[in-house]
């Protein structure tokens, strides 16, 4: 058996080794990602200040957030994890290590060894990062529609906006519900809701919500219906997820083709590498192995990328 394999093996049992370890000392989270965390921990007999501050510092938002980058700390908190100090160390360690077996595996030299493991780790980790960045805000931009629906209905029964937010703070499920539930406690605690609003933006990610700050920010000084704009805002975003939806499904084809493309040479390697062990010997023994992997994953690289342009629209 190939020596990468063993290696996998290895990563995949230590990784899951460590997630069933951290979940049995520090407790796994509600099996339901659809509860409000923020009622939650109300219903626990949390006042809303503690409440309130416990979910920025889980988000990395409060003052003892570990992230000093800011940019890192954004797509940290944009992501919605939720990770203990523990689980966060020792799924970067796992990750690095796995790094390292792979650099192991690419390089017999020490300096080669610790650049590619710089630069795989946390790679990896800024991947996993960005992709639940992802779905959280495709989640969040799909419950946005029904958030400003229940404004809209709550202020035509005449509360004002501070209550209709509250009002989706505690009805919808997370995402939405939480982050709406953390405006409503803000503008509680004396925030304006122009500074609220963008706090929320910045949390979140998404850019529709940055025009629903907009408009409220607009109508705020220049007057108007805001139920009416609301309501017509919520249509329009609607819209936007269907377009969203179509273009994914036209460009469904282009993007199994890059998936395919980015894991079949790994895959026809291992294949290979199992049934004829010798096979790429004389590749290795050459003394350029390692320089013509890192030019193929160069060039692999740089396909994909013009891939994802291709399937990748603006709108």
């Amino acid at each position: 058996m190939s020596i990468i394999v063993i290696y996998g093996f290895i990563f995949g049992a230590v990784l899951l080794l460590s997630d069933a370890i951290l979940r049995r000392l520090f407790g796994a989270r509600s099996a339901s990602r659809e509860v409000n965390e923020r009622l939650e921990r109300l219903k626990s007999g949390a006042d809303h200040l503690s409440t309130y501050q416990s979910l920025l510092n889980d988000r990395g938002l409060g003052r003892g957030g570990m992230l000093s980058l800011k940019w890192v700390s954004r797509l940290y908190r944009q992501s919605g994890l939720m990770l203990t100090l523990p689980r966060r160390l020792t799924y970067a360690l796992v990750i690095m290590l796995g790094a390292w077996l792979v650099a192991s595996w690419l390089s017999a030299e020490a300096l080669p060894r610790i650049v590619l493991t710089l630069i795989i780790g946390p790679g990896v980790m800024l991947a996993l990062v960005m992709r639940a960045r992802a779905g959280r805000i495709a989640k969040f931009v799909l419950q946005l529609p029904d958030a400003l629906d229940i404004i809209v209905r709550s202020m035509t029964s005449g509360h004002p906006l501070t209550t209709a937010i509250a009002l989706v703070g505690r009805e919808m499920p997370d995402p939405i519900g939480s982050e709406f539930g953390i405006l409503s406690d803000q503008l509680t605690f004396g925030s304006e809701l122009d500074d609220a609003m963008l706090r929320m933006v910045d949390r979140v990610g998404a850019d529709e919500l940055n025009l629903v700050a907009v408009t409220v920010s607009v109508q705020r000084t220049t007057g108007g219906n805001l139920s009416e704009i609301l309501e017509n805002l919520s249509g329009m975003i609607r819209d936007r997820s269907m377009l969203r939806n179509k273009i994914r499904a036209i460009s469904a084809e282009g993007r199994i083709t890059a998936m395919v493309m980015a894991v079949f040479p790994f895959l026809l390697y291992l294949l290979i590498s199992t049934l004829v062990p010798s096979y790429f010997d004389p590749v290795w023994d050459s003394g350029y192995g390692t320089e013509v992997v890192v030019s193929i994953l160069v060039m692999m690289g740089l396909g994909l990328l013009i891939l994802y342009k291709l399937v990748k629209f603006d709108f």
